[in-house]
């Protein structure tokens, strides 16, 4: 198979495929999770407060004003800025101080993982980390919103969003262990298949309904549906208002994978080739050397949920 340019890598000893096989759910399986999933926990109203506030491009000031309302988040957010100062030796005891130390997005998405965390309660035998899915989405965000700004067209808001939420699908798999069967990982088709043989669906139908049961952003939820599609369709085949969310997305994910952020794929599959005049800049290859992106995963990597 012929890679374009901008997608060579050395991928070292990372698992390289040549497709992923696309597969769909049962109706009627479906049908009877969107029941099941009702009873998972909604986001609290700070979640949609602090959303609200960022599109307002609100200051770090009235961004933390919010997270100390809870005190567990304000604690969560003080770890994760002490981690960050470690090698500093300056340690950081105020909320605002803290977000200036972080930066906005990785501050949205501790407040995500604070505010999401009620879907993974009860649950004790999880068919995915929940740690890991959480670290996996974080290291996804950090990359589409570094990546997103070689991609005409892109809003990396939108890009960072996306990649947080892209796999939370497996946190609702997760929701359902009586429901499923045994089955095998077959190399040649992948993990979506997997997935059908095992629950009857895969995670992106199950992370659209429960983007759906949270009421997540339209545009989240349809990219959601077509962050899988550059391993196996063509660029045509992504609707032009998402194509650039997504293909940052994808990037993003083969990325993270790369650097140890895995949880639930068996390799990398690189993009079809027509994605490639999606990246006339750069290549893939530039942007794993980005110094931005080793910063934002090092602080992931340290963070202790």
């Amino acid at each position: 198979m012929l890679v374009p340019a901008c997608f060579e890598m050395d991928f070292h000893d990372d698992v390289i495929y040549e497709q992923l096989v696309p597969a769909h759910g049962s109706q009627g399986r479906l049908s009877m999770y969107r029941r099941n999933i009702t009873d998972v926990a909604q986001p609290p109203a700070l979640w949609k407060r602090f959303q609200q506030a960022l599109s307002d491009e609100a200051s770090n000031a009235v961004l933390a004003k919010i997270i100390k309302e809870d005190p567990m988040l304000a604690a969560s957010v003080l770890r994760s800025a002490n981690t960050a100062s470690i090698l500093m030796r300056t340690p950081v005891n105020d909320v605002g101080r803290a977000m200036a130390r972080l930066g906005q997005s990785m501050v949205r998405n501790i407040v995500a993982q604070h505010a999401f965390s009620g879907v993974h309660k009860n649950h004790q035998t999880p068919e995915y980390s929940t740690d890991s899915l959480w670290k996996h989405g974080m290291a996804v965000s950090a990359i589409a919103e570094v990546i997103a700004q070689y991609i005409p067209h892109c809003d990396r808001d939108e890009a960072a969003t996306l990649g947080l939420f892209h796999d939370i699908g497996r946190m609702g798999l997760n929701v359902i262990p009586e429901f499923s069967v045994a089955a095998n990982l077959n190399l040649a088709q992948g993990h979506l298949q997997y997935e059908v043989d095992r629950f009857a669906c895969t995670h992106i139908e199950m992370g659209q309904l429960l983007a759906e049961h949270w009421q997540l952003p339209e545009k989240i939820m349809q990219a959601m549906a077509y962050h899988h599609h550059p391993a196996y369709a063509e660029l045509g085949d992504i609707p032009e208002t998402i194509r650039g969310e997504v293909f940052a997305v994808y990037l993003a994910d083969i990325l993270a994978i790369h650097f140890g952020f895995t949880c639930g794929d068996a390799g990398i599959v690189l993009p079809h080739a027509s994605f490639s005049e999606l990246l006339p800049n750069i290549s893939l290859d530039e942007l794993a050397h980005d110094k931005r992106i080793h910063t934002e995963l090092g602080l992931i990597q340290a963070m202790a949920f």
